[in-house]
């Protein structure tokens, strides 16, 4: 006795939606490496400006190669969002494009700040010739400034 087998249909657009709790495991999961990868990157650039010698003045490093790392981190995020959004997990999927954006808000203002910072400071002061002698105009030192 034969029991009719109805056909399955395995196409693309029917795709199965990943479970809750895998979801937003995964969100909770990426969310607090992707935090991680930027809170160290961050912390670099912060401990690049402390110094240990008094004598010496410290100056963090430009914040450029440490704005690339954070793209780095913002570009994984973007590639985990469209992995998500195909999935059909959808807690990972916003989670991943509010840390996009958040890193993409914050390399930006870090860029500003970082060409606000090497632009073009004060011109030199314009040399407006002899001054003349100051010392008094006894001395030697004066003879040649007709002072």
């Amino acid at each position: 006795m034969d029991l009719p087998v109805a056909p399955v249909a395995f196409d693309d657009s029917v795709r199965p939606r990943a479970g809750r709790g895998a979801d937003a495991g995964t969100a909770v999961g990426l969310l607090l490496f992707e935090v991680l990868a930027l809170l160290v990157a961050f912390g670099l650039w912060l401990v690049s400006g402390v110094s240990l010698d008094p004598a010496r003045t410290a100056r963090p490093d430009p914040v450029g190669g440490y704005l690339v790392a954070a793209g780095v981190v913002g570009a994984l995020a973007a590639v985990a969002a469209a992995i998500a959004a195909r999935s059909r997990a959808v807690v990972t999927a916003w989670s991943q494009c509010f840390l996009v954006v958040v890193v993409a808000v914050g390399v930006a203002g870090g860029a500003t700040v970082q060409q606000h910072e090497q632009g073009p400071g004060r011109p030199a002061p314009a040399f407006t010739g002899e001054a003349g002698c100051r010392s008094g105009g006894d001395n030697s030192e004066c003879a040649g400034t007709g002072g």
